[in-house]
């Protein structure tokens, strides 16, 4: 027994010196809501979105319309409830069609974005990068340092690239 103490003191010492001789990972932090409205195409983006939300916001109309009829007790019509129909599949249709534009539209911004982000995260030896909005509205970060911020670097990159 007196032997494998000390053996483990020595094994325990080593592996907390061996702990403490690593690196740790530095961290930083981006806007990238701010780096995405940076990007040429954002301003398209933010235009085609508008009119996919007021095309959308028509056709739900009709729908919250023909359905608070029906929740107040009234029958509708065959050709409300055939309006009704059309209109949901409208609606789904446009949800989806307008996702996928919005979503193709907005690749390349988040595409240059990202390789903006690691290529400043590399040249500064940065491991972790979060984005501070997400961070905040989560609660997953309690306090960053304003030292941390990258996105005054991340912009420089990306302006550069344009």
């Amino acid at each position: 027994m007196r032997r494998v103490v000390p053996v483990l003191f020595v094994l325990f010492a080593s592996l907390a010196a061996s702990a403490l001789a690593q690196p740790l990972a530095a961290v930083g932090y981006v806007d990238s809501q701010y780096l995405l409205s940076l990007h040429p195409s954002y301003q398209q983006l933010v235009d085609r979105r508008e009119m996919a939300n007021a095309e959308i916001s028509q056709v739900a109309a009709t729908v919250q319309e023909l359905q608070a009829k029906q929740q107040a007790g009234q029958a509708l019509t065959p050709e409300e409830e055939e309006r009704l129909q059309a209109s949901i599949a409208t609606l789904q249709a446009l949800q989806q069609r307008y996702d996928q534009e919005l979503q193709d539209l907005a690749q390349p911004a988040i595409e240059a974005v990202n390789a903006a982000i690691a290529q400043v995260a590399a040249d500064l030896g940065i491991g972790v990068v979060f984005d501070a909005n997400a961070a905040r509205e989560s609660g997953l970060i309690v306090y960053a340092a304003p030292g941390n911020d990258i996105t005054p670097m991340v912009e420089e990159v990306l302006r550069a690239g344009f």
